[in-house]
C-alpha cells in the first residue's frame, strides 16, 4: 500500500475520532446552537467573533470538520490517481468515505437548521461512526473480514445509537443505580428508562461476547475487552456521581474508541480464526 494513502487514511480516521469527541463536548455544554441557525457560516460570518464559549466550541467543531473533509477528499483523489497500486478494497473504502462525508455534512446542516432535532443528532453520530469505520478499513487495507465479526460490530453500533438516544432524549437520569435500572431488571419507570436500559443491556452483551471471543483469540479480543470494561467502569462512576460533564465526555470518547477497536479487530490483514 502506498505510504501516502495509509498516512492520509489514518489522519482522517484520527480526525473523525476527534470530531466525535468534540461533538460530545458540543452537546454536553449546550453549544449546538453556538453559531445560531447559520450554516455553513457561523452567526453570519465565515470567521465569527469568538466572544462566548458556545461559539468557540461549535466553531471549533465545524473547523475540525472542514479539515477532516479536506483530508477525506484528498484520500479519495490519491486512491483514484494511484488505482493501479492500491487494493480494490482500499479504493472502495476511500470512495465510500466521501459518500458518507457528504451525508454527514448534509445531516449536520439540517440538524442545525432544525434546531438540533434529537433524531437527526442521533443519525449524525451514527454516520460519524460509519465514516470512522470506513477510514480505518481504508488504512488497514489489504484486509480480510474476520469471520463472525458482524456480531460485535452490529452490537457495538446499535449500542452507540441507543447511547445517543439516551443522551439526546433526556433519558440519562431515568435509569438510576448500577448495574440494574432503578434496582429493577425490568424497569417500570416508562419509555425513557427502557431506552437507557437497552443501551446498558447491549453494552453488557458486548462485554459478554468479547469475554467469550477472548477464549478463542486472546491477542485481539483481550485489548478490545479491556476498553469495553473501562467504558462500563466510566459509565458506572458517571451514574453514581450524577452525570458530571467531564465523565460524560470521557464516556463518549471511550465509546468511540470501543467502536474503533472493534473495527480494527474486524478487518485483519490476514485470515483469522472463525469466531463462531
Amino acid at each position: 500500500m502506498p505510504k501516502r494513502f495509509v498516512t492520509l487514511a489514518w489522519s482522517a480516521a484520527a480526525g473523525a475520532y476527534l470530531l466525535v469527541v468534540l461533538g460530545a463536548v458540543v452537546r454536553i455544554t449546550g453549544s449546538g446552537m453556538g453559531c445560531g441557525d447559520h450554516w455553513p457560516l457561523c452567526n453570519g460570518h465565515l470567521f465569527p467573533p469568538l466572544s462566548d464559549i458556545p461559539t468557540v466550541i461549535e466553531w471549533s467543531h465545524r473547523l475540525l470538520a472542514a479539515v477532516v473533509s479536506v483530508i477525506v477528499v484528498g484520500l479519495a483523489l490519491v486512491g483514484w490517481k494511484g488505482a493501479g497500486s492500491l487494493e480494490p478494497g482500499a479504493r472502495a473504502a476511500a470512495y465510500t468515505a466521501v459518500a458518507l462525508l457528504v451525508v454527514q455534512v448534509l445531516l449536520g446542516a439540517v440538524t442545525v437548521k432544525t434546531g438540533l432535532t434529537p433524531v437527526l443528532v442521533i443519525l449524525h453520530l451514527g454516520t460519524a461512526m460509519l465514516l470512522l469505520a470506513t477510514l480505518i478499513a481504508a488504512a488497514r487495507a489489504p484486509w480480510l473480514p474476520t469471520p463472525g465479526s458482524w456480531i460485535p460490530l452490529s452490537v457495538a453500533f446499535i449500542t452507540v445509537l441507543f447511547g445517543a438516544a439516551t443522551a439526546n432524549l433526556g433519558a440519562m437520569a431515568s435509569c438510576g443505580g448500577f448495574p440494574l435500572c432503578n434496582g429493577q431488571l425490568i424497569p417500570t419507570a416508562g419509555p425513557l428508562a427502557w431506552v437507557h436500559w437497552i443501551h446498558r443491556l447491549l453494552a453488557y452483551s458486548l462485554a459478554g461476547y468479547l469475554i467469550w471471543w477472548m477464549t478463542r483469540d486472546q491477542r485481539r479480543a483481550g485489548w478490545v475487552l479491556g476498553i469495553v470494561l473501562l467504558q462500563i467502569t466510566i459509565a458506572a462512576t458517571m451514574i453514581g456521581l450524577g452525570f458530571p460533564s467531564a465523565l460524560q465526555v470521557a464516556h463518549a470518547g471511550v465509546g468511540a474508541a470501543v467502536w474503533a477497536a472493534i473495527v480494527v479487530a474486524a478487518v485483519t490483514k490476514k485470515a483469522a480464526k472463525d469466531l463462531l
